[in-house]
């Protein structure tokens, strides 16, 4: 255990060299996703929430709410949002665990049921194989997404590095299959979009699987 810790910590360490963030954020720009000025955004299991904030740059009024279940995570979000200048009116933080996202307990302690179709955007990335019930999460983070909206979900791909990576975090992707069964039963419209090289080193383990909510 120690030495996946280490190891897990030097992967870490490595991306961020590597310049990670950049060609996530290169993939993000250029995503297809038509959204109002006012966007409504959730970003699941956010971590630093590099997702989420980047993908606020597609309204002038866009307002974000990132969720995670550690509330490091939280802190560390609401500092990068600060660090992109983002007032603090546009950013709500709250806990929640991924196998029930619906349900989030905001900063002062109250709980709250989030409505159906109430986002224009829901992301999550690279963390819904943790969820105890991925499917029964999947079907949730959907029905949150308006109609015309979209479910982002940065998955592990299926190369090397993504198996490698999943294999060491003890993650369980979703596989394209499976998403396209779960949304298709609502009629919802799903499309592969991969990572290319001028996103390294994301495209080493990312995969885009992109649904489009009807």
């Amino acid at each position: 255990m120690i030495f996946l810790y280490k190891l897990s910590n030097i992967y870490a360490a490595f991306l961020k060299l590597l310049g990670y963030e950049r060609g996530l954020s290169r993939f993000l720009d250029r995503l297809e996703l038509v959204c109002p000025d006012d966007c409504r955004i959730l970003d699941v299991a956010c971590g630093s929430g590099i997702v989420g904030l980047h993908l606020m740059k597609r309204g002038a009024r866009s307002t974000l709410l990132a969720t995670d279940l550690q509330e490091s995570f939280l802190k560390e979000t609401r500092a990068n949002a600060r660090d992109r200048g983002i007032e603090d009116a546009r950013l709500s933080v709250a806990q929640s665990d991924l196998t029930e996202p619906r349900t989030i307990v905001r900063p002062d302690g109250s709980e709250a049921e989030l409505s159906d179709a109430s986002f224009d955007i829901v992301s999550v990335g690279g963390a819904l194989g943790y969820a105890k019930d991925v499917e029964h999460s999947t079907r949730e983070l959907l029905r949150l997404v308006k109609p015309g909206g979209y479910f982002v979900n940065l998955e592990m791909n299926s190369g090397i590095m993504g198996r490698f990576v999943a294999w060491l975090y003890a993650y369980r992707p979703l596989s394209l299959d499976a998403m396209e069964r779960i949304a298709g039963e609502a009629g919802h419209e799903v499309k592969l979009v991969r990572f290319s090289m001028r996103e390294f080193p994301a495209n080493l383990t990312r995969i885009g699987i992109i649904v489009r909510v009807k």
